[in-house]
């Protein structure tokens, strides 16, 4: 086994075992892991992908008044379009995914666009993120994906952050302001100052 093809060496390593010279070596690879990790994530997708119109995305961040030095959380960030815009006004830009495959088409969106010293993408479930960092938090789900995220957005928050959402409410809290785009609507609220 002189010359391994790509191919057959990916087999290989997907199976544990690299051939060196006559002998073979077996590598901790867990191919199980993995496709349990990439199945656990796919369990967990509670939105599906649904493009903003740029033109939305860019009311988005025109309503959120993202500037530089913002920290720019994106939820469910899809192809990495709202991510990309905020960061071109100068903000840090994250944005969480949980579809693999987004996560590498945005990935490659950030490195098109020559981005990636201020945006990145995390693979990462929705409902487990800190929102602390974040001064602006943008999201495009469904009602009830933003019920379950409010109490945190709420709690974690500093007093000035906004949130914008695109589509839907948050129930019972009423928002600031609301935009029309294109007969989309779009939603802003402030956190206030936390009594206590």
């Amino acid at each position: 086994m002189r010359f391994l093809r790509r191919s057959s060496l990916l087999v290989l390593l997907i199976f544990g075992v690299f051939y060196l010279g006559n002998s073979a070596i077996h590598l901790p690879v867990s191919v199980g892991f993995v496709q349990a990790q990439d199945a656990n994530f796919e369990s967990k997708k509670i939105v599906p992908f649904v493009p903003s119109p740029q033109e939305v995305v860019d009311k988005m961040i025109e309503v959120a008044g993202v500037k530089k030095g913002d920290v720019v959380y994106d939820m469910g960030s899809g192809d990495g379009r709202i991510v990309i815009a905020a960061a071109k006004k100068g903000a840090r830009a994250v944005g969480f995914e949980i579809d693999g495959d987004l996560v590498k088409e945005s990935r490659e969106n950030i490195r098109k666009a020559g981005l990636q010293n201020l945006a990145e993408i995390r693979h990462q479930d929705i409902l487990t993120v800190d929102f602390s960092p974040a001064t602006v938090v943008t999201m495009y789900l469904l009602p009830d994906v933003n019920l379950k995220l409010k109490p945190n957005l709420q709690k974690q928050l500093k007093p000035g952050s906004r949130i914008v959402s695109h589509s839907f409410d948050m129930g019972d809290w009423k928002p600031e302001r609301v935009e029309r785009v294109d007969g989309r609507t779009i939603y802003l609220w402030t956190i206030s100052a936390k009594r206590g």
